[in-house]
């Protein structure tokens, strides 16, 4: 319809057949519960009588302590069971499997009853050294009595569904987020406690807490062992007095109950893991009291704060001398496909390195092997004298260090990620505390200061608290360089920094990475952003099909290339015939 005049307002659209739908279901469920209160039949003094009666109150209580020991026991071997799976032992994957195989296909009464008389099958255990000697032995039915057999019975039956609901969860989890917190040296315990499980748990509570309200009615099953739970209790009951319907609604009453109870906490704990997560009420701010440093931190503009402060020199210096990376004859290949064919290649401190070339040609797969996100097949790669993630074996080959080894490498060694791969459940000025804090072991309160003072180097002090869904991809890379800058690195590596950016967020990031350039920091880009490489880079590498094509100095690179297929690639890029 055509605009004639200003409207003074908008209507929203009226649902009014949603209003009629609610109504009927209203009416009918008051209706139910009118003809169940008034029903005689309902014996609802019979009810009231019962409620609070001894043996209905043990039972429940028995009923109770069942749910929380198994769950416990179900949660912790599920877990077990999930990192076994996850595995690359082979051996653990195949124990863990075939154990869920097991725990899965057999009813679970078999396996109350199996507990319960396993007595008849050792009556003595024996606690000692696997085919060495007894350290101990005990009866066991002394051992595993009822309640035991109960418990390890649901626990473990649960726990291999808790194990499907863990590896679900963990596998939910993008692989960057791994990789991420390996670039700053964290250890595969610390990454799986600190980043992996905090961003699967909100997959991993919904069915977690429906599991939790399905042991709290399968208990009532242990009615086959002898143990007198909350349903058991109430049958009792209702056998000596035969009032079935009231006895069966005081349980009804008690399951509802903590049914609730369990509901609450499941909705605060999702709640509680939600930080971070897009359409969240908490995904955007962590709430934070202002402190007077705060406001003097700088200002919002990247190319205002630039990358220099009082301590960093406004000029690049000269660089020195000395290599900080020297790789010698790297080789790659995933399967049978050479990615990397015998990369020689040699940095000095304080350069400037930007890698060019057509997409699959291996830039990003070297810059990953310098960090050792990836093995090397070949070759060798050293960063400031020392091998990264091999050293030198007396028969002269090079052999694979310790994780723990490689995570104190990774520390000197930072990069920046195409994708950002900030941790959404942390705010920005987290995302900086994280490394030094944990690996670095640095005083929370001293790394949160030298967070928020990055954070004012790259323009970003208003966003200090603010969780990654709520920055712009910019802001986002902003962060993640300056997460990599916490952990004052030797040499910092960007992966394609603005390729997964808009247009006019490109600008905004390739200002703080010039700072970081003048600053007089050891850098190794992969871009293609060949104007970028023009203004900042010391020396430009061109890679094609795995091999280093040519390199040099950018006047020489990208004004009179030496090798035909550079021209062709610089003439391609720039849209002009480069001779």
């Amino acid at each position: 319809m055509r605009a004639r005049r200003r409207p003074a307002g908008v209507v929203p659209l009226r649902h009014y057949g949603r209003w009629v739908l609610a109504a009927v279901v209203l009416f009918l469920a008051l209706s139910y519960i009118y003809a169940l209160a008034t029903n005689k039949a309902m014996r609802w003094d019979v009810f009231f009588q019962h409620l609070f009666h001894p043996a209905i109150l043990s039972g429940l209580l028995l009923t109770i302590e069942l749910t929380i020991a198994s769950m416990v026991l179900a949660m912790v071997s599920g877990a077990i069971l999930a990192v076994m799976r996850l595995a690359p032992n082979p051996v653990l994957n195949l124990v863990s499997y075939a154990t869920v195989w097991f725990l899965r296909g057999t009813p679970l009464l078999v396996q109350l009853l199996f507990w319960y008389f396993l007595a008849s099958l050792f009556p003595v255990l024996n606690f000692g050294i696997p085919f060495g000697p007894t350290l101990f032995s005990a009866d066991t039915n002394l051992v595993i009595n009822q309640f035991t057999a109960a418990v390890l019975g649901l626990g473990l039956n649960e726990g291999a569904y808790m194990a499907e609901i863990y590896r679900a969860g963990i596998l939910s989890v993008d692989h960057g987020q791994t990789e991420a917190a390996q670039s700053i040296g964290m250890s595969r315990l610390r990454t799986l406690r600190r980043i992996v499980m905090p961003q699967a748990m909100r997959f991993i509570i919904p069915p977690t807490g429906n599991a939790t309200i399905s042991m709290l009615k399968t208990t009532s099953f242990v009615l086959i062992i002898g143990l007198p739970d909350l349903l058991t209790s109430v049958q009792l009951i209702y056998a000596r007095n035969f009032q079935q319907i009231p006895l069966l609604a005081v349980a009804c009453f008690w399951y509802i109950l903590c049914t609730t109870a369990l509901t609450i906490i499941q909705s605060w704990m999702e709640r509680r893991y939600a930080r971070g997560a897009a359409g969240s009420a908490a995904g955007l701010r962590r709430r934070r009291p202002s402190t007077p440093q705060d406001a003097s931190r700088g200002d919002n503009s990247a190319s205002a704060a630039g990358m220099r402060t009082p301590d960093s020199p406004t000029e690049k210096p000269a660089p020195v001398r000395e290599p900080m990376l020297v790789a010698a004859g790297v080789t790659k290949s995933y399967g049978k496909q050479l990615v990397l064919k015998g990369i020689d290649l040699e940095v000095k401190r304080g350069q400037v390195v930007c890698l060019i070339g057509p997409s699959g040609s291996g830039k990003t797969t070297f810059l990953r092997c310098i960090n050792h996100l990836e093995k090397i097949d070949g070759g060798s790669l050293a960063v400031d004298g020392d091998y990264i993630g091999y050293r030198m074996r007396r028969d002269g080959r090079l052999g694979e260090m310790r994780e723990a080894d490689i995570c104190r490498q990774r520390r000197h060694i930072g990069i920046v990620f195409q994708r950002f791969n900030l941790f959404p459940h942390m705010s920005a000025r987290e995302n900086i505390m994280e490394g030094p804090v944990g690996v670095l072991k640095q005083d929370r309160r001293a790394a949160s200061q030298d967070a928020g003072q990055l954070l004012a180097r790259v323009g970003m002090s208003e966003k200090a608290d603010d969780y990654p869904n709520a920055l712009s991809g910019g802001q986002q890379q902003r962060v993640a360089i300056s997460r990599a800058l916490a952990m004052r690195p030797k040499l910092i590596l960007f992966d394609e920094p603005t390729s997964a950016l808009d247009p006019e967020l490109v600008g905004e990031v390739l200002d703080v990475m010039r700072g970081l350039a003048q600053s007089g920091m050891t850098m190794i880009i992969v871009t293609h952003e060949i104007a970028f490489a023009r203004d900042v880079a010391d020396k430009i590498v061109f890679m094609d099909e795995g091999s280093i094509i040519e390199q040099g100095r950018p006047d020489q690179i990208l004004v009179n290339p030496q090798h035909e297929r550079t021209r062709r690639f610089i003439s391609s890029v720039l849209g002009k015939t480069v001779h």
